[in-house]
């Protein structure tokens, strides 16, 4: 076991933790500097999931995310580790979560597909909810349209995305390697310091990746609030020419009704 790693310490952390950006970083950082000890990590970390509520599982799952993205250059023990568990993780949030919490799976599985963290496993679940996203939606009633929308607007408030900070680390990263590229050029990969020059590099490029990542979930966010809300409008849409039709044949009806009236009475 590594120095300094203490189980009970973890759990304190992690009862600590919540969907704000920062908090889940910290404790990354903490867990990845403690990867000798990913096994227990993880299986404190599956232990809490399975006993929390809602955005305590969305949280977890951040955090889960960020530890195998930002790990892998201390090796995949910790991919591996989370591989044993995620399933389990995502199909409880995706079964007894609301609509937030299933989009929140669909980003991390794409997410990772994409990435492929999980090789061919990451495949598979990005098949299996592609799946489940489609049986979901052809079984939802319209009358739950108005309740997503707020789902929706609600958790994209909520979101653990600071924008204006991303956009700040963005910028800083960006300035960071341009001016190492004016300042020495290719030259300074033959130097002495060329490996700190490179490390450098890959310091700026884990910042930038990061980033990305967390402006790609404000974007998800945001998607499903506009896909949310195109498919209350076009419900909406529907049932005003519905009535509009009711009521031009309500309207043929008095009005021959009237007409068959007059001419009774003369």
């Amino acid at each position: 076991m590594s120095t300094g790693f203490s189980a009970e310490i973890f759990a304190q952390k992690l009862s600590k933790l919540n969907i704000a950006q920062q908090s889940i970083e910290t404790l990354s950082h903490w867990c990845i500097f403690h990867h000798r000890c990913c096994q227990e990590v993880v299986d404190i970390w599956n232990k809490d999931f399975h006993s929390a509520p809602q955005e305590r599982k969305i949280s977890l799952l951040y955090l889960a995310n960020d530890i195998m993205q930002n790990s892998k250059k201390d090796g995949m023990r910790y991919i591996h580790e989370f591989l044993k568990v995620i399933a389990a993780a995502l199909d409880d949030l995706f079964t007894n979560g609301d609509d937030f919490g299933r989009n929140v799976v669909k980003r991390l599985v794409d997410i990772w597909e994409d990435r492929k963290l999980f090789g061919t496993q990451g495949q598979l679940l990005k098949e299996e909810y592609t799946r489940k996203f489609k049986e979901l939606k052809s079984k939802k009633p319209g009358g739950e349209l108005v309740e997503k929308v707020i789902s929706s607007y609600k958790h994209m408030l909520r979101a653990p995305v600071d924008e204006a900070k991303l956009m700040r680390e963005c910028n800083s990263a960006l300035s960071f390697v341009d001016n190492l590229n004016k300042e020495y050029g290719n030259s300074y990969l033959g130097s002495s310091n060329g490996y700190s020059f490179v490390e450098e590099l890959k310091e700026q490029h884990s910042i930038l990746r990061n980033t990305i990542e967390q402006f790609k979930m404000s974007e998800s966010l945001r998607a499903t609030l506009v896909s949310d809300l195109k498919e209350a409008l076009h419900e909406q849409e529907f049932k005003t020419e519905l009535v509009r039709h009711q009521l031009r044949g309500q309207l043929r009806s008095d009005i021959g009704k009237l007409m068959t009236s007059a001419r009774s009475s003369e």
